[in-house]
């Protein structure tokens, strides 16, 4: 008796063993917990997106470092103007500035300074988010600040530049 007792343990222990194996192997293959977890994090476009008024667009084009997306100057229905930066991606994602700039100031160079591009701060760019919306001051002027760019003031760098143009 002592002997199946012994192999009733061993068969135990290898049905056991091979149950878990199993649920592991269905445990990675569906990842249960990513019903739950999201770790993508994008901002949602405003609610008024579909009342807003496309004015000027342009794709980031690179300068400094590799970088894609769309710069969208949208009109709201208050009269308010409101950048939009989508599809955004770039190598290096702290540290980096929206900037309004005159375009034809600064031609093809990608170490400025900002005072030296005579450029508007528009706010930060936020890490890993790849659609972005800032509101514009209502004193800028459009037509001279015709180029959005990401700028890092650490490296006095432009990132790419986006010529804005009109709809």
């Amino acid at each position: 008796m002592p002997e199946d007792a012994h192999k009733f343990s061993k068969r135990r222990i290898v049905w056991t063993v091979l149950a878990l194996v199993a649920l592991l192997g269905l445990w990675y293959a569906f990842r249960p917990e990513k019903l739950f977890v999201n770790k993508k994090v994008a901002e949602p476009p405003p609610a008024a997106l579909v009342q807003l008024t496309p004015l000027y667009t342009g794709s980031f084009r690179r300068a400094a470092r590799d970088t894609s997306g769309r710069a969208t100057v949208y009109q709201q229905p208050n009269g308010n103007r409101l950048l939009t930066v989508s599809n955004f991606s770039t190598s290096t994602e702290s540290g980096l500035d929206v900037i309004l700039i005159d375009g034809s100031t600064i031609a093809n160079r990608q170490n400025i300074v900002l005072a030296d591009a005579n450029g508007r701060e528009i706010g930060e760019i936020k890490p890993r988010q790849p659609e972005q919306s800032y509101v514009l001051p209502p004193d800028v002027d459009l037509d001279r600040f015709n180029t959005v760019a990401i700028y890092s003031a650490s490296l006095h760098a432009v990132f790419a530049t986006a010529k804005l143009d009109a709809f």
